[in-house]
């Protein structure tokens, strides 16, 4: 956490009376190795709380859990994530929930068996970002899991009071670990400008994918199309259903395909023509176009292919007239999805880049962006309102995340648990941090 908070390094009284022993935890030695071990059990802070992220056959009779996220697997499996190499052992885990078992003696929001969140980005608050109301951006942004700092998948963990939102009764303990997905779900529609009556298209099918696809149909959107490469992942995109209709969630879900890079034969002169680069001619100035060039890139050859593709995939859609969609959402970080994203976003459209891919550069038809005039955007993690408005979701039952959730280990399979996610087979794997 950042080095502005976490100053005491003496546990309280009240919580040693607790004698709640060592913190177990699961510790990630290095990429696929993980170790269920005793850790140092955390110190509560005075204006913190200390939560039970899970209990079982206790007198809380609560059952709290953590969800594996997709960052937690880049570690897992290459090491680090997004450019940041582990360096020492670490203790994953960044979507927990619980129960309050002991508060800081300056906190008067919460209490002892309160049900909460555990908001697992902690700003410094005083960087110029965060100043500026963009915490989630934070220069010294401390981030559970994250090299550096302390996970939540253990036991026990602490933060600052108002970093743990309670949670209604009516949410389950298996919901209640999906919080920080949806929370980011929220932020994905804050970034992309998402409104009612918008067409949506999500590179992706994965949870955050599903989730993002919840939250748009949640905002009214009047069309969702989801692409795919995994079949598994497509079937079942095709069977997540809307707790407001009782029928699908995504309108079209298509099996996606490998962008060639060798370009058609063919010149296309309708849609492709339309929703790539040529667009309606808007944008395309005297001077500002070089094709003074002898050799066609393969990046070139392969936006040639996208926009047929994409052209295809609107026509099948029933978005032909509408020449591409509202608002994409890129949930893959390839570069074949980026191209096609691209492609299928409408003139005046927003894309935002979300996933996280193996290389840091990706080839990008910037031309097409300009002619087009896309706002292409990035995000990260969630801003503070995100997780009052998931909470309130759940509560309201507007998104249904149990659907979602396909297995469940106990703390001490924890390895067994990024396994299963690293196969593909499942999609949402669920930890029971109390079970052994």
């Amino acid at each position: 956490m950042s080095h502005f908070h976490f100053l005491n390094k003496v546990q309280p009284k009240h919580v040693e009376e607790l004698q709640c022993g060592e913190n177990t935890a699961a510790v990630l030695l290095k990429k696929r190795t993980i170790s269920v071990q005793e850790s140092p059990m955390p110190i509560l802070q005075p204006d913190g709380v200390l939560v039970k992220v899970i209990s079982t056959g206790t007198s809380f009779s609560l059952a709290t859990r953590s969800c594996i996220c997709g960052s937690d697997m880049h570690n897992y499996l290459s090491g680090g994530v997004g450019g940041r190499p582990m360096k020492e052992a670490i203790i994953p885990g960044h979507e927990s929930a619980g129960e309050v078992i002991a508060v800081g003696e300056l906190v008067t929001s919460h209490k002892v068996g309160d049900r909460v969140a555990v908001e697992p980005g902690l700003p410094c608050r005083r960087c110029i970002n965060c100043k500026n109301g963009r915490s989630n951006i934070c220069l010294d942004m401390r981030y559970c899991g994250a090299p550096g700092s302390v996970g939540s998948l253990s036991k026990y963990f602490a933060l600052p009071a108002d970093m743990a939102p309670k949670i209604p009764d009516k949410i389950s303990w298996d919901e209640a670990g999906s919080i920080q997905p949806l929370a980011i779900g929220v932020q994905i529609g804050k970034r992309v400008d998402l409104r009612a009556h918008q067409t949506i298209a999500i590179f992706g099918c994965g949870p955050i994918g599903l989730i993002t696809a919840a939250v748009a149909h949640a905002y009214s959107a009047s069309k969702i199309i989801a692409f795919d490469i995994n079949p598994d992942r497509v079937a079942f995109a095709k069977k997540y259903i809307s707790p407001l209709t009782g029928k699908p969630i995504i309108d079209h879900v298509f099996l996606n395909k490998v962008v060639p890079t060798s370009a058609p034969d063919d010149k296309d002169t309708g849609l492709a023509s339309k929703i790539g680069e040529n667009g309606s001619g808007a944008g395309v100035g005297d001077g500002e176009v070089d094709d003074h060039h002898d050799e066609v890139s393969v990046a070139d050859r392969k936006w040639e292919a996208a926009t047929k593709m994409a052209a295809q995939y609107l026509k099948e859609a029933g978005l032909e007239e509408d020449e591409g969609v509202d608002r994409v959402i890129e949930a893959t970080g390839t570069e074949d999805c980026s191209m096609l994203g691209v492609a299928i976003a409408k003139q005046g459209g927003i894309m935002l880049a979300v996933g996280l891919g193996h290389h840091q550069t990706l080839a990008i038809p910037t031309i097409a962006i300009t002619n087009k005039e896309l706002d292409f955007r990035g995000v990260t993690r969630y801003t503070p309102s995100c997780f009052p408005s998931a909470i309130e979701m759940l509560n309201r039952g507007v998104v249904d995340l149990k659907q979602l959730i396909t297995i469940k280990f106990p703390l001490s399979q924890a390895q067994d648990a990024f396994e299963a996610v690293a196969s593909g087979k499942h999609m949402k794997v669920l930890i029971k941090n109390q079970e052994m």
